[in-house]
Parts: C-alpha cells; sequence; structure tokens
C-alpha cells in the first residue's frame, strides 16, 4: 500500500524528456503512486509508445512532443496542462543532452545549447508552472523537482558545458525555494551519479571507463533508473513538505567517497 504522504493520487506531474530513460523511469514511478501525467519529449514516436504503455497499465497519460528550446511553446504546454487538468501539483524538469569536448575546442554555441535546454527552459517552465501552483489551495501547493548532476560538483574533463549547466540548475533551484517557499511550493533537485540510461550508451561500451566508476562508487556500480525515481517521486509528495532548496546526491556515495586507485 502506498503510505498517504508519498501517494500523488489525483495530482497532475508533468515531466519533461520523458520518452525514455530517467523521464519514462519517473513518470512510471509517478503514476504508480497514483499521479496524472502530462508528459513531454522530442521524440514523438517514443514518447508515444511510453505514454501508451502507461495507459495500458490503467494510468492517467496526456503528451506533448516539441523542443523545450522554444520557450514560448514551454510555457504553452504550461498553461495547456493546467487548464486540462485543473490544475498543476508537480513538475519534474528532466530534459537532457551532452555535447561534450575540451574546453578548447568548444564554442559558445557549444554552451549556449546546453543552457538553452538546462537551464532556461527549466526556469521558463517553472515561473510559469509556479503561478499555476498559486492558484492550488494551500498551504501546501506544489513541488518543482530539477534534475542537476554529480557533475555539478565533481566534474570530469571534457564535460564543461554539461556540468556548468547542472551547476546551475542547483542554484536556479535554491532561488526557486526562496521565491517560492512561503507560498508553500518547494524546489529541490536531484544530483544523479552514473546511471544505466540509453543517454550513456556510448560510455558505457568503454569497459574501462565503466570499471573507474565503479571503482570510484562505494555502492560498486551503476544506478539503476528507477533508483533516481523513487527520490524524485518523494520530493514530489506531501512527505518533503519542510525539504526545500536541497541538492540531493543520489550517487550510491560517489559524492562523499575519496577515490580509490582507477584499475
Amino acid at each position: 500500500m502506498v503510505s498517504a504522504s508519498l501517494s500523488l493520487r489525483g495530482k497532475t506531474v508533468l515531466v519533461t524528456g520523458a520518452a525514455r530513460g530517467l523521464g519514462a523511469a519517473i513518470a512510471r514511478a509517478c503514476a504508480d503512486n497514483g499521479a496524472r501525467l502530462q508528459l513531454q519529449d522530442l521524440n514523438e514516436t517514443a514518447l508515444n509508445q511510453t505514454a501508451q504503455e502507461l495507459r495500458n497499465a490503467g494510468h492517467d497519460v496526456q503528451t506533448a512532443a516539441f523542443d523545450l528550446t522554444d520557450f514560448g511553446a514551454c510555457a504553452e504546454w504550461v498553461h495547456t496542462a493546467a487548464a486540462e487538468s485543473g490544475g498543476i501539483w508537480g513538475l519534474v524538469n528532466n530534459a537532457g543532452i551532452t555535447n561534450h569536448g575540451h574546453v578548447t575546442d568548444q564554442t559558445v554555441e557549444d554552451y549556449k545549447s546546453i543552457y538553452d535546454l538546462h537551464v532556461f527552459a527549466p526556469f521558463v517552465l517553472a515561473r510559469e508552472a509556479g503561478k499555476a501552483m498559486l492558484s492550488n489551495p494551500g498551504p501546501q501547493r506544489g513541488r518543482i523537482v530539477s534534475m542537476s548532476s554529480i557533475a555539478a560538483t565533481n566534474p570530469r574533463p571534457g564535460i564543461g558545458n554539461y556540468a556548468s549547466s547542472k551547476a546551475a540548475i542547483a542554484g536556479l533551484t535554491r532561488s526557486l525555494a526562496a521565491d517560492f517557499g512561503k507560498d508553500g511550493i518547494c524546489c529541490n533537485a536531484i544530483a544523479p551519479g552514473y546511471v544505466l540510461t540509453e543517454m550513456n550508451t556510448r560510455i558505457l561500451s568503454d569497459e574501462k571507463f565503466v570499471r573507474r566508476i565503479e571503482n570510484r562508487t562505494p555502492a560498486g556500480r551503476w544506478a539503476k533508473p528507477e533508483e533516481i525515481a523513487a527520490p524524485a517521486v518523494f520530493l514530489l509528495s506531501q512527505a518533503s513538505s519542510y525539504v526545500n532548496g536541497q541538492l540531493l546526491a543520489v550517487d550510491g556515495g560517489m559524492n562523499a567517497f575519496l577515490h580509490a586507485e582507477d584499475d
């Protein structure tokens, strides 16, 4: 039985980048805890497939396929979702991309493309979702959860645009918490470690790198997507009513561990 404090029953939750990987896992976990879903992804085919799987399991799911770097479309999606659902309880800023390269090989455009998706789109979505949440009856009015990364505090070489954008999300989250805290809207971020997702397919093919991460993680393995989704549900739920402005590391202990020597 789902704890009443963790239940999302009857609450509308928006999830970006929901077609695959972490986004799909978060959507499933929210649905399993009773949420009505509004899902976004750029990949319409994959998004519809995930949505249909959830509908087949009896869940209430609506979808929207569009580019999050179209900030007007972001705002329109939030307004439409709020109108269709009679309000919004939760927003999960999950969508992400990578464009790695040494700092000397990167351009302003390489950074801007990452920041548009990882920082500016979450800002617009949080701004509009927060406005909608203000109409919810209090004292608890909503939740905003954003995906940062262990890279925000522990970057490795060649990921400057990604790492700095994820650090920006941590800062944005704290600012959102300060702005919305008095309104009963809690805003937190999750900093996952290394997760077994489609986005990591390329580095997962590098056996030496995989072993390196395992050696540097006290848990001795990479995370499963559902292990990131579960904390997201907590942060979306009533149980997190006094958790605000936090960057929660979900990394198997990697962030707090004195690195072992590489094999």
